[in-house]
């Protein structure tokens, strides 16, 4: 007799397998990130197909097979009808599920990186609006959770406390470059035979001191408090464009 196991999951993706059943990726409570099979999903009247949608927070029942283990039945606790019904809220949400999906490793269980994204969502299927200051704000959230916490006080070279002058963001080096060490990025960015230690860096893109205080507000406050600030929009686009890269 196949053993079960009961788990709360988030449907992050599914696709069609073979004719009739579907593949289905969710990040569950109990294990982690998994790939499961759904049975006769493509089936005409389904029922089980209906649960297992993409962007759907359910109570699944896993079934271990011989060979791979499959759903035995889903009932869905949340189905963010609020963000699913809204054109500008989807594309965010869909956003999070991809960079979630792209960047969480497989059985590898994480209580922090769950409840953020829900909360993320929780906090999106209710606002009418700011879909892309949330999506920031979690993305750099996540990032941080994932070991990725940008430096936003000391320049990632000199290590010096930085101060209100032409600063820049450099992913690669994990933060903000000060001016001085920026100048010296580019004077050793071409000469690969350089033994700088500024040789194998890439220069960043210019970030204002406004921008960095709201990265800081992100990584120190929580959702009730990020939901309500209202960000202009220049600084909601360095703040996209800091995210992305």
């Amino acid at each position: 007799m196949s053993e079960t196991f009961n788990t709360k999951a988030l449907v992050l993706n599914r696709h069609i397998y073979c004719e009739y059943d579907s593949r289905v990726t969710v990040y569950t409570v109990d294990f982690g990130k998994i790939d499961l099979l759904a049975r006769g999903t493509q089936k005409p009247g389904s029922k089980l197909a209906a649960h297992i949608e993409p962007l759907s927070l359910v109570n699944l029942m896993i079934v271990k097979g011989k060979n791979t283990d499959y759903i035995g039945s889903s009932v869905i606790s949340d189905a963010y009808a609020g963000i699913k019904g809204d054109l500008t809220k989807l594309p965010a949400a869909g956003s999070a599920l991809f960079a979630f999906n792209r960047l969480v490793r497989h059985e590898e269980k994480d209580e922090e990186l769950f409840n953020l994204l829900l909360e993320f969502l929780d906090i999106l299927d209710q606002k009418p609006r700011q879909a892309d200051w949330l999506l920031a704000s979690w993305s750099l959230k996540f990032l941080s959770a994932l070991g990725y916490q940008p430096e936003l006080y000391r320049c990632v070279f000199c290590q010096k406390r930085l101060v209100p002058e032409k600063l820049y963001f450099n992913a690669k080096e994990g933060g903000i470059i000060c001016h001085n060490c920026f100048k010296k990025v580019k004077l050793v960015e071409e000469d690969k035979s350089s033994s700088s230690p500024f040789a194998a860096a890439r220069v960043g893109k210019e970030v204002s001191i406004g921008t960095i205080k709201i990265l800081r507000i992100i990584l120190a406050k929580n959702w009730a408090t990020l939901s309500k600030l209202k960000i202009e929009k220049s600084y909601l686009k360095s703040l996209n464009i800091i995210s992305k890269t």
